[in-house]
Order: C-alpha cells, then structure tokens, then sequence
C-alpha cells in the first residue's frame, strides 16, 4: 500500500509534505516517468540531463519496495512521450516528432532507457505503459504500433531482468467502456491479446472520472481483474473528496469525503480478497493550492486529482485516511502475528 509523491504545492513544503506522508502511510512507493523520454540520449548512448539523473536517484526508506513507471506516451495517451532534457515535457526534436510508435529508433531508445532506470534503481515492480490502452479508444493504428513496442520492450527486458515483475497498466473506465470514447473499441480482446506480455494486470482507477459509475460503487467492481490469472496491482487510484467543477470541460466531476471514503474500503477490501500485489493511492494530499497556480485549461485538467488526497492541504486527515491505516495496520499485524 503506497502513494507517488505528488506535490500538494510547487513549494519546498509542498513536496516535503507529500513526501513524508508517502513514507509514514505507505511500505511502497510509487515513481512515475510520465513526462518524457531522453530520446536522443538513450538512442545514442550518451549521458542524461541532470534532471534526468536527479530523478532516477530517488530512493525509498529502508524495509520499503520501490514501484516505478514509465510511459512511451505522452499526457493525452496519444502519441509519442514529449521529450525529457533539462525540463520534463519539451517538444520532440528532429526527426523524434516524425517517428511512428514502433520505430527502430524508439524501440532502440526507449529500451536504452528502461534498462538505465533498472539499473540504476533497482526498483521491485516495473511499468513499461501506463494506462496504454487508453490509445486504443483513440486511434487504432497508432495502437498496434504501441503494442508492437511494448511487446519488444518487455522481451528485451525480461531477457535481462528474468525476476523483476515488468507489465503496463490498463485505465479501467476505458476498459469498461465507461467513456463515451472506449464505447465502439474491443478493449477486452486487445488488452487479452497483450496481457501475454505482461506479469501482472495492473489497474489505474479515478470513479469520479465518468457519470457512468455507479455512485455506490459495488463489491463486485473489479471482479473481471481476476480472470487473467495472474498477480493483480492498482497501480494508481483515487476518489475525488468534493465536486469538481472542471468550466473549461462544460462538466462538474461529482465526490464527497463520504464517497472517497467508501471507494477506499472497497478498493482495499477486494485486494485483501483477491490478494493484490500493491495499491497506490496516487496524491497523499490535496493539491488545490498547486491549481490555484495555473491558468485554464490546465488548471481544470490538474483540479481533476485535486482532491484525492487522503489529508487535506493543511494536512487534516479526511475520513478516508482512517480506514487506508486501518488496513495498513491490520496487514503488518497479521503478517507479524504468522
């Protein structure tokens, strides 16, 4: 059970905030590389930027697993990854903004890098996708050329690394057809055909993302994960605690501290049952004071997560952070007790 760490502010507080509640609250820690690949870099072989660098040397606190992510995609799972240099989300330089998804050379760089953050990491879990499927409701073709790069990365990988658990992450709301967008896709056949490749099925779940779900979420929700047959993770989730009204969207994402606090027992208790590998919350706190930063649309695209925070930004404890512990604490005891 863990959180990534991010910030409830573009502060030195705001980070150390989200930090230390990550490291008190959780035993795993979730990284995410989700705003680019050094992509000449990694296909030449030569250094990273010291940002790059900065970043791959994060290490959790002792006696915690280390769970990192890493997406070929950019923020809309539409393309390629922006590129990574000094600063995360630059644009692609020539000719990376004409490569097609399964390339040689995005397949050569992207590899490259994997295997660098293996290396220097050592992380316990690793993504190699996140929310990749998303794509699929998106655009076909550009789908196929992902799964092809997926399915070399992972063979590359495990080539190398035979026990560290490698696989991409499936957004449920699209793989449920839960989105206007996913409705026309095959999304079970096409994450079946590419779970081949993949040691374990690994979720990301926002309900608050789509009318559609239920608001009572019932127990039965993630029943279909278990028919893969393989170890199951939550690789990252969240409820929002209060409406959201997103004005650049013409739309209002609907929650409440109640909600949040039902979904978190939900959650918690099918992976009890079904015995799951991880869960990651993704915010340890509210972030609205990093919204109140930015300007539309992205401040509407950032108040989505604003309020999934399992403490509010002045780091009072919201109802859901009293059952997260409860389990927390009752899977150490147990596992002491045996």
């Amino acid at each position: 059970m863990g959180f990534t760490q991010w910030p409830a502010d573009l502060t030195d507080e705001g980070l150390a905030m989200a930090k230390e509640y990550a490291h008190a609250h959780g035993d795993i820690v979730s990284v995410m590389f989700i705003g680019g690949i050094p992509w000449p870099e990694a296909f030449d072989g030569k250094p990273f930027s010291n940002d790059v660098q900065d970043n791959m040397r994060y290490r959790p606190p002792a006696g915690k697993k280390l769970f990192l992510s890493i997406s070929p995609l950019n923020k809309d799972r539409r393309d390629l990854a922006p590129y990574w240099s000094d600063r995360e989300n630059q644009p692609l330089p020539p000719p990376w903004d004409k490569e097609p998804l399964n390339s040689p050379r995005v397949k050569r760089a992207f590899l490259n890098f994997v295997l660098s953050a293996v290396e220097t990491m050592r992380q316990d879990y690793l993504a190699i996708g996140v929310e990749s499927k998303v794509l699929l409701s998106r655009d076909a073709a550009k789908w196929r050329q992902l799964k092809e790069l997926h399915r070399d990365t992972y063979a590359a990988v495990k080539k190398v690394h035979k026990s560290l658990p490698v696989f991409f992450t499936t957004e449920v709301l699209h793989y449920r057809r839960l989105t206007r967008e996913a409705k026309s896709t095959d999304q079970e056949k096409e994450v079946a055909d590419l779970m081949r490749f993949s040691d374990l099925f690994a979720m990301s779940l926002y309900p608050h993302m789509s009318h559609e779900v239920p608001k009572i979420i019932p127990a039965n929700f993630l029943e279909f994960a278990t028919r893969f047959k393989k170890g199951i993770a939550v690789a990252e989730s969240g409820m929002t605690s209060y409406n959201v009204e997103l004005k650049s969207y013409n739309t209002t994402l609907y929650g409440s501290e109640a909600e949040q606090m039902q979904f978190t027992e939900m959650l918690l208790k099918t992976a009890a049952r079904d015995n799951y590998e991880f869960v990651i919350n993704f915010a340890t706190t509210d972030s609205d004071r990093l919204v109140a930063r930015l300007r539309p649309p992205l401040a509407d695209l950032a108040r989505i997560w604003a309020y999934i925070g399992m403490q509010a930004g002045d780091k009072r404890p919201k109802p859901a952070s009293a059952v997260w512990d409860g389990f927390l604490k009752a899977k150490h005891q147990q596992a002491k007790w045996w």
